[in-house]
């Protein structure tokens, strides 16, 4: 499954949708805790629910989506990536939404954005931030949803993963960009590419790596590139124990050796 063919997919569900979506939320919003959260001295960990993907298959139970989620939050993660994307992923709004009201930490929408009423579901559905993928659109919606996301309190995961993609997105106002490691077309994975690109972001703007980072000597070597983020998903979803897993790509201690 291409990165095009998703995108076909949630233009055509997105066209067919009329009018807004709920505009209200229930989780109180602190606009911009998110890139905070992902900007301190210490590389944050973005920890990913995602039921499944195309490449992988059945990653993990939708229903313990929750338990999986406070787990990471015990384990010290900085924030939380959940899919919203249901077709091709398992996701959903609703599961975006029940994450975001077990947790205290921030939690980033993830779907294919193609439309600024999905930004506005984002908000609905209690996230802090939504990620935007700059090759799924054209300069002046990128524009509108990365304003869109703004004007609701939203910050915007702006994700990159060419030297292109990176100057449209500063373009567009981003003041969150990400870099994938992971080419959406053939799912292969290049570590390089963070290092390609963050020379090409500002080092005001911080930077979040995302794909393929699997163990602390991945995370360490992304710091000192200049990254004061990672998303990691799979590497966490396969763990025998995630809080564990966790508190080692952090560097945290484990409750025992603490003990100890």
């Amino acid at each position: 499954m291409h990165l095009d063919q998703i995108i076909a997919h949630k233009r055509e569900q997105w066209a067919g949708i009329a009018g807004t979506v709920p505009g209200e939320r229930g989780r109180p919003l602190r606009p911009g805790r998110f890139t905070k959260a992902v900007s301190g001295p210490q590389v944050g960990i973005i920890a990913e629910v995602k039921p499944r993907s195309p490449s992988k298959g059945d990653l993990w139970p939708r229903e313990d989506a929750v338990p999986l989620a406070l787990s990471y939050e015990a384990g010290g993660a900085a924030a939380v990536s959940v899919l919203a994307e249901e077709q091709f992923f398992g996701g959903g709004a609703d599961l975006v939404r029940q994450v975001a009201n077990a947790v205290r930490i921030p939690v980033l929408f993830k779907d294919f954005v193609v439309d600024t009423r999905q930004v506005k579901l984002a908000y609905a559905a209690g996230a802090d931030a939504v990620l935007v993928i700059v090759r799924a659109v054209d300069d002046p919606l990128l524009t509108d949803i990365v304003a869109t996301a703004r004007g609701l309190g939203l910050d915007a995961l702006v994700e990159t993963f060419t030297e292109h993609e990176v100057e449209r997105a500063l373009a567009a106002g981003a003041e969150l960009i990400g870099v994938n490691n992971r080419d959406l077309d053939t799912f292969e994975v290049d570590l390089q590419n963070s290092a390609r690109l963050r020379a090409r972001i500002p080092a005001a703007i911080p930077a979040v790596s995302e794909s393929g980072l699997r163990d602390r000597a991945d995370i360490e070597r992304v710091a000192e590139l200049g990254f004061s983020g990672c998303l990691i998903g799979e590497t966490l979803l396969t763990s025998a124990d995630q809080e564990a897993a966790v508190r080692e790509l952090t560097g945290v201690p484990t409750r025992g050796e603490v003990a100890a």
